[in-house]
């Protein structure tokens, strides 16, 4: 038998965005900023991912650059957990692959 089409995702309420990036800085140490937030495509259907390149406000911090993966349990989830944290080196090479 065919498969039904997936679930349309929920279409993102007004000030949710704000509302992730305010519960994404509450995991981040007070000298660090999101320098890039992108929202990604999440295999399960519920679930809300966020990519973060992050790196301390001060001076010469360049060197701390972090490559950080959000999860959100779903659209209204008011708590995220931290799923992947990658360092990036003067000489880190990253490839993104896939669809999306």
């Amino acid at each position: 038998p065919a498969e039904p089409p997936p679930a349309e995702p929920p279409s993102q309420a007004p000030g949710q965005q704000e509302q992730h990036l305010q519960l994404m800085m509450q995991l981040l140490r007070p000298q660090d900023a999101i320098r890039l937030a992108v929202r990604l495509e999440s295999a399960r259907p519920r679930r809300v991912r966020y990519l973060l390149v992050v790196r301390p406000e001060e001076a010469g911090a360049e060197v701390e650059t972090a490559l950080l993966g959000v999860d959100f349990a779903h659209e209204g989830a008011t708590r995220c957990t931290l799923g992947m944290v990658l360092p990036l080196w003067s000489d880190t090479q990253v490839f993104l692959d896939g669809d999306g």
